[in-house]
């Protein structure tokens, strides 16, 4: 089945339940659906919602997948524990494989390409710090 089909299924649940969320459990149980197909549907639904008029579909461990009217501080915190997720990859990233490549640089000491990966990577992860502490 399309991705769309999953979607509505998955909206239909999460509409259902409302206020309160669902795990990815409830949602396969309310849906008849597989992990994957759940996952697939949940992936459509947050790429159309916003055209759709529909509110983000956010996730939490007290609460599970939701989707709220009117709920910033429920975004918010979602949007903040999503840069402070992606962070920390970008963050590994740099020590684990980018540091370790700028320090055999003695081979090529100024590598334009390592360089300006280096510049434009400190900048990301700044970035995504700062966006997971605004208050």
């Amino acid at each position: 089945m399309p991705a769309h089909v999953h979607a509505e299924a998955v909206l239909s649940a999460l509409l259902e339940a409302r206020p309160a969320g669902l795990t990815i459990v409830q949602l396969m149980a309310a849906t008849e659906r597989t992990r994957a197909q759940v996952h697939t549907g949940l992936a459509h639904l947050r790429q159309v919602a916003a055209a759709k008029g529909l509110p983000p579909v956010t996730w939490d461990k007290a609460w599970g997948y939701r989707m709220l009217e009117d709920a910033p501080e429920v975004w918010v915190g979602y949007e903040r524990a999503f840069f402070e997720t992606v962070h920390h990859r970008v963050e590994y990233f740099i020590a684990g494989i980018l540091l370790p490549h700028q320090k055999e640089k003695r081979k090529k000491p100024d590598d334009p390409y390592i360089r300006t990966v280096m510049a434009q990577m400190g900048a990301i992860e700044s970035t995504l710090h700062l966006l997971a502490s605004l208050e």
